[in-house]
């Protein structure tokens, strides 16, 4: 945080506060819309979202559970900023050079989940089974946690791409450039 000073209770952090409960209530509100409302999904459950009027569409098992994922993963960061936003406020050593990461994070939280998600689905599950043999709390548990906790999920798919993908170095290798 450096020589930065430290901010006072300003309308940006008001407004910043208030943002992250409107974001909290509307990530709420589109998990439970997308939230399936059997255990068994079939391929034409429909998903209504805004008063079933202008978003209400049917939706293949597969995509609803990426959205659950997306979603949860968002949710899964939201907690992580929200708590450091509010230790940070309450000790009064927020510093807005730190805004872009607390805009972010719900986004990092997103795509991160749906990259677990692929990596727990290609690797964990067999192909025998699809999307309709899942739980969907399962799913969100495993998408949430990968936001909330990004930096240990990040460092343990490094981990996991480095032992897949490791290879012997060798010096003499006769094709190897000569720079």
């Amino acid at each position: 945080m450096g020589n930065q000073t430290p901010l006072k209770m300003d309308m940006r952090v008001w407004g910043f506060g208030i943002y992250l409960i409107v974001l909290n209530l509307a990530l709420m509100y589109v998990l439970v819309g997308i939230w399936p409302g059997t255990m068994v999904l079939g391929p034409n459950d429909r998903v209504s979202l805004l008063g079933g009027g202008w978003l209400d569409m049917a939706m293949p098992p597969e995509t609803r559970y990426l959205m659950i994922v997306a979603v949860a993963g968002a949710l899964g960061s939201y907690i992580h900023l929200a708590t450091s936003f509010a230790d940070y406020v309450g000790s009064r050593k927020l510093v807005w050079s730190w805004g872009w990461w607390y805009v972010l994070r719900p986004f990092i939280g997103m795509a991160l989940a749906v990259i677990v998600y692929f990596v727990v689905r290609g690797g964990l599950i067999t192909g025998q089974g699809g999307a309709e043999n899942l739980s969907p709390y399962g799913v969100a548990a495993i998408a949430g946690m990968a936001g909330m906790f990004s930096k240990q999920a990040t460092d343990k798919l490094r981990e996991v791409f480095e032992n897949l993908f490791r290879t012997e170095k060798s010096l003499d290798r006769p094709d190897k450039l000569q720079g």
